[in-house]
């Protein structure tokens, strides 16, 4: 995030950093694009991703492996949105 910023930033802190395996780098672009593309339900729950709006990145990125790389994206929201209700808790 912080590599991406017009200029470039360094990380505030160490726990900010993370050094993606090059494999994961065009998942982690994804979702970074479309984490807040999500579905809800009841009383405004988030249950999951769009994957629609997953689906719209990826073809405008080009990705080739796009199962491979929807899974890692919805691996991570998931990730995240289990992490969120647990603080919520």
């Amino acid at each position: 995030m912080y590599a991406e910023r017009k200029p470039p930033q360094e990380p505030p802190c160490e726990k900010c950093w993370v050094d993606l395996l090059p494999e994961n780098h065009e998942a982690a672009e994804v979702y970074m694009e479309t984490r807040n593309q999500f579905i809800t339900a009841g009383m405004g729950q988030v249950v999951d991703i769009s994957i629609p709006a997953i689906k719209i990145v990826m073809d405008l990125y080009g990705i080739q492996d796009q199962k491979k790389c929807l899974h890692k994206v919805r691996s991570t929201f998931h990730h995240f949105l289990k992490d969120q209700k647990h603080e919520n808790n």
